[in-house]
């Protein structure tokens, strides 16, 4: 009795082999990128609450949040590795060098040219250099430190920059959210509009002024960016 016939692989089984393959993967790849921006986003709510929790205990402890008055009180207990300037760096370093925020790394947040912080923090050169930090911090008009006036009113934000001028939010890093840390120690998220603006429900956007549900009173925020390299 003679074996069966041999099933030879021709081009077509190859060929349909090949389109499963690069179906499939095109299926897979979306699932794989929003589980990736998901968990950037979980990352930087956690820190963004870190931070807030941070903020809120430097406030009980000098009277404010971090500003140009607390930085004069630190210097005059000693501090001398404090970053100059009035970016977000600047600013955060003082829940570093208080060890409020015992790790440069609670500062990250997914965003291009920054990385997790080193904690090398002997110099002002090296204490949450540029690139260390994610956050944008909020501050008023004239460079005072803003008021709790709501329990969600945001204190950090993520991922935005300055472009061409205008504060504009990231919707690449975290599936078109952006992230905060606010007032009363909680992280929150929210959707980025088509234009990079920060929305609010019930609000034209998040940084809205001078209407009875700002999340800010009287004070105008202004946003300070995070240094990048």
């Amino acid at each position: 009795m003679s074996d069966p016939p041999k099933k030879n692989l021709t081009w077509l089984h190859i060929l349909f082999a090949l389109i499963l393959i690069v179906v499939l993967a095109g299926l897979s790849t979306p699932l794989i990128l929003h589980e990736s921006k998901a968990g950037a986003r979980t990352e930087a709510l956690n820190n963004a609450k870190a931070i807030a929790g941070g903020l809120i205990a430097f406030k009980a402890e000098y009277g404010y949040y971090p500003s140009g008055a607390t930085r004069q009180t630190l210097e005059a207990e000693g501090i001398t590795n404090l970053p100059s300037g009035h970016t977000a760096n600047a600013y955060l370093a003082q829940l570093v060098v208080t060890e409020i925020i015992d790790s440069e790394t609670y500062f990250y947040a997914l965003s291009p040219d920054i990385r997790k912080g080193d904690d090398i923090i002997g110099t002002p050169e090296k204490l949450l250099a540029p690139g260390e930090n994610g956050f944008a911090y909020l501050m008023t008009l004239n460079g005072e430190p803003l008021s709790d006036v709501r329990s969600n009113t945001p204190l950090v934000i993520a991922p935005v920059s300055l472009v061409n001028g205008v504060p504009t939010f990231d919707p690449i890093p975290f599936a078109d959210s952006y992230v905060y840390g606010a007032v009363d120690g909680s992280g929150k998220q929210g959707q980025i509009s088509p234009t990079g603006q920060a929305m609010s429900k019930g609000r034209t956007h998040l940084f809205e002024n001078n209407t009875p549900d700002s999340l800010f009173g009287d004070e105008v925020p202004v946003i300070l960016f995070p240094e990048k390299p």
